[in-house]
Parts: structure tokens; C-alpha cells; sequence
């Protein structure tokens, strides 16, 4: 008899050892990284004599990691903004096409910030813009963001919410004449 309760107690060490050697379960991944389709977007800026608004855009592709923020506008709409300055009105239809990659900082999971690092932008993403019907030079995303600047589609800076399947982002674009609001809204793909 003691020899068969030596052997159950030596089972069930090793049993119990067995379950505490178990690897722990890899730490769930943050709730905004994964890959989002874009369902809504808008821009809007006043200032003194200056009054923009923007929307459209949908079904561009944005996929997030911890160190990286890729776009894919393959699919994307049309973008429109509609504006007057100082009483003179405009049309600017902007048309967005292949990829754009940026290195980033990102915090928070479920809510948090992401910071584009704009001297990383890589990728063959253009836009092309009609204003009041006049075609306008086409601008390589990469380039123009390695040189500084930004596009009201793309800010260099967000702030977002991620709940289940929605993506909410705001942007602030600073500027001296018609400060800027902008928000997305995209879904989990």
C-alpha cells in the first residue's frame, strides 16, 4: 500500500509541475492594432474669412502595428473639399492612390495617441487634385511627408477610441489661418 501512494503523490507532483510549467498565455494585442477599412471621414477648418469642409475617402485601408501605420488607398473614394476664402468659393476633388508607410509611436490600447514619424514615409502613394476643375501637379505622399508637411487626410497625429469592431481617430491640424478638426471612423476588417 505505501507503495502505490508513493507512486500516486509522485503522479500527481509531476502532474502539478506539469501545469505550472505551462508557457502563460501571450499578452492580448492592443485593441487598435489590427487592419481598418475606412467608413467616414471629415475635415473641417474656420478661421477669420476662411471656411473648409471635407469628407469622403472611404474604403482606404489603414493598418496599425506597435511600430508601424500603413495606408492603402487602392480602394479609397474620392476625397471633396468644398471652401471660401475671403467670399472667393472653391471645389478641390482629391484622388488618392497606393500605399504609404511611416514608422510610428503608438500608446494606449483601447485609447491612446499615435504619432506618424513623418522622415520615415515610404511607399509609392499619390494624390491628384482638381481644383475648381483644374487639374493640379500630383503630389508623392512619401516625399512630401520626408519634407515636413502634411495632408489634412493623413495628420501626423491622432488621438484615437477602439471599441469592438469601430476605430474612431481625431486629428487637430494647426494653422494660423483656419485651424483644422479631423475625424475617421473605420472598421475592423
Amino acid at each position: 500500500m505505501p507503495a502505490i501512494r508513493v507512486r500516486l503523490l509522485t503522479a500527481a507532483a509531476l502532474a502539478a509541475g506539469a501545469v505550472l510549467a505551462l508557457p502563460a498565455p501571450a499578452s492580448a494585442k492592443a485593441c487598435v492594432t489590427d487592419d481598418w477599412k475606412l467608413t467616414r471621414y471629415r475635415m473641417t477648418a474656420t478661421g477669420q474669412d476662411v471656411v473648409i469642409s471635407a469628407r469622403g475617402g472611404e474604403g482606404a485601408r489603414l493598418s496599425i502595428t506597435k511600430k508601424a501605420l500603413s495606408y492603402d488607398f487602392t480602394r479609397a473614394k474620392k476625397v471633396v473639399t468644398e471652401g471660401a476664402d475671403n467670399g472667393d468659393e472653391y471645389t478641390m476633388t482629391s484622388t488618392y492612390r497606393k500605399k504609404l508607410h511611416f514608422a510610428s509611436t503608438l500608446k494606449g490600447a483601447k485609447k491612446g495617441s499615435f504619432s506618424l514619424k513623418r522622415r520615415s514615409a515610404t511607399g509609392d502613394a499619390t494624390v491628384k487634385s482638381l481644383f475648381n476643375k483644374t487639374p493640379l501637379r500630383a503630389v508623392k505622399l512619401a516625399g512630401h511627408y520626408r519634407n515636413g508637411n502634411v495632408d489634412p487626410f493623413v495628420p501626423a497625429r491622432h488621438t484615437f477610441t477602439c471599441a469592438g469592431k469601430t476605430l474612431k481617430l481625431t486629428a487637430t491640424l494647426t494653422d494660423p489661418v483656419a485651424p483644422a478638426t479631423v475625424t475617421a471612423t473605420y472598421h475592423r476588417l
